[in-house]
């Protein structure tokens, strides 16, 4: 099963504005089924078969998330993330201004769930 050095290998290796199924192909080679991103704290928790799951506590980009959600900017933040248009760090403030609490990228599927408070999904991205 895949650790979280191997996917930092990864994510270190691609860079910055890697477009988001470059990244989920490595990943997927790995062993990563889906992961799931909590935009407040800047926890990423990685699925893998039979249950298994490595978690990175926190990448430092922890920043507070708006009350006010606002579907349609998280939709255009969300397609210039997946093209590989905005690093992470950047991507992290702007859904947080737009109330987006966390997003969930489903690596077999090829789609990524954005969502506010609830969990209600605010915007679905295909990749």
């Amino acid at each position: 099963m895949f650790k979280l050095t191997e996917i930092d290998d990864v994510l270190n290796n691609l860079g910055d504005h890697a477009d988001f199924a470059t990244i989920a192909k490595k990943e997927a080679d790995l062993g990563v089924q889906h992961f799931q991103y909590d935009v407040a704290t800047g926890v990423t928790t990685y699925f893998g078969e039979n249950g298994y799951l490595v978690e990175r506590r926190t990448n430092g980009l922890a920043v507070r998330v708006a009350r006010e959600e606002d579907a349609a900017a998280v939709e255009q933040i969300a397609k210039q993330y997946i093209a590989g248009q905005l690093a992470l760090a950047d991507a992290v403030k702007q859904f947080a201004k737009a109330g987006c609490q966390a997003w969930t990228a489903n690596l077999k599927r090829h789609i990524v769930d954005f969502s506010g408070d609830e969990g209600k999904i605010m915007a679905a991205v295909t990749f």
